[in-house]
């Protein structure tokens, strides 16, 4: 399986890129946001998943190893496709359709094309809960285990690092910032 490709974005197309690797070009299929980021010309280095169907054998990529655990947790919902998951991460950073899951928010989820209330609803059963470990990124499993060793309750610790993971990029900052929202209940 091919986890990171790194190379030179040779071409852009309507929803992918042509990255060339040691002279290969490899189509890799991205969301819109993602896409237009990309700078044609330039060396760049993507997370990717490899989808093998029976007639195709498609390759994703991800700027950042956020999107590619959404992507990957996204895929394994029976309904969900690489297409359709591609379409979830245009929606927005990743801390906020991970809150919108954790929240419940099924009608915020409905808002991907093709993705209507039985397969949000689906997303919401099977996801919520289970992103804690990725919760406010890199060391949000460490935030919640600080916070409920300082006696809060695992899921008020989750909800106040979901508020605050956007905000905050250093641990020690996320771990503060928690601590004030859950001082203020």
């Amino acid at each position: 399986m091919i986890i990171t490709l790194t190379g030179t974005v040779h071409e852009k197309g309507d929803n992918y890129a042509v990255i060339e690797a040691a002279g290969v070009g490899y189509q890799v299929f991205m969301n819109a946001p993602s896409l237009a980021a990309l700078p044609t010309g330039k060396e760049v280095r993507l997370w990717t998943h490899e989808h093998v169907r029976e007639d195709a054998r498609d390759l994703w990529g991800f700027a950042r190893l956020e999107e590619h655990r959404l992507f990957r947790r996204l895929l394994d919902i029976s309904g969900v496709g690489p297409r359709t998951a591609s379409s979830f991460l245009a929606l927005g950073p990743v801390t906020e359709i991970e809150k919108h899951i954790e929240s419940g928010d099924a009608a915020w989820l409905c808002r991907v094309p093709g993705v209507g209330k039985k397969i949000a609803q689906k997303i919401v059963l099977e996801l919520r809960g289970k992103l804690a470990t990725e919760v406010g990124g890199e060391g949000g499993e460490d935030v919640v285990a600080a916070l409920v060793g300082l006696g809060y309750q695992r899921e008020a610790a989750r909800q106040a690092l979901l508020r605050v993971a956007d905000k905050e990029t250093t641990e020690e900052g996320r771990l503060r910032a928690a601590l004030k929202v859950l001082g203020k209940k």
